[in-house]
């Protein structure tokens, strides 16, 4: 079943909150954090903990989050309907803490983006939606949400070497329900304003290379939350 059928099943399934699977020991998380490679980081902010945003390290696209509860690090593992995609755009609300993120995928050779968000600050996800990329060299320009649900999506393309390829400029996707339906994309040739309630970024953004080495890991958890790990 293609990723974004699965999606289309979750979705129907009344956005049925997902269940992670947690680490039951460090040397497990270790051995996780070898492969793993980090993505976007938030530090500690009132009762939201800190989380990392990731992927593992092997052939198959899994994104994952780890986060930072009750004195040690646990990591989530997002379910299939988000395996081989990977998070390429993440925010936190300014008022709750709620965190969003953007995945990114192929789907019988589309490219689709997935939007996922967290109440709890990463313990629990819950997917949105998503939505087919006018392009696959489209990149995310910036992304909103407010708390009713409406949200405005801009996507920047600079350039798209394929035949059949869009106009280069931005195009602007909006939604009314929280991410589960979005409009057809709004062609604009210079950069769109964007909205007022744009979500926070990320305090650590993460080039997508190879896993770091162990002691780069220590540091990065550290000065996210530097309680002890043993």
């Amino acid at each position: 079943m293609a990723p974004h059928e699965r999606a289309v099943l979750a979705l129907a399934a009344a956005l049925t909150l997902w269940v992670p699977a947690v680490a039951p020991a460090q040397e497990d998380l270790n051995a996780s954090l070898a492969q793993a490679v980090p993505l976007f980081a938030f530090r500690e902010q009132g009762s939201a903990p800190a989380l990392i945003l990731l992927r593992n390290g092997g052939t198959q696209q899994i994104p994952q989050a780890l986060v930072a509860s009750r004195g040690r690090w646990r990591l989530i593992e997002l379910p299939e309907e988000l395996y081989n995609t990977s998070w390429i755009h993440a925010g936190r609300t300014l008022d709750n803490g709620e965190i969003w993120g953007i995945t990114e995928g192929l789907a019988d050779g589309q490219p689709y983006l997935y939007f996922a968000s967290s109440g709890n600050g990463g313990r629990t996800w819950r997917l949105r939606g998503h939505l087919r990329k006018i392009s696959r060299s489209a990149v995310v320009d910036s992304f909103a949400m407010d708390k009713g649900g409406k949200g405005t999506l801009i996507l920047r393309l600079d350039e798209d070497p394929s035949p059949d390829a869009p106009r280069l400029g931005h195009y602007v996707y909006m939604t009314r329900n929280g991410g589960r339906e979005w409009s057809e994309p709004i062609y604009s040739h210079g950069k769109p304003l964007p909205p007022s309630d744009v979500l926070a970024r990320p305090d650590q953004t993460f080039e997508p290379q190879d896993s770091p080495e162990p002691g780069t890991w220590q540091g990065i958890l550290n000065e996210l939350s530097p309680f002890d790990e043993d």
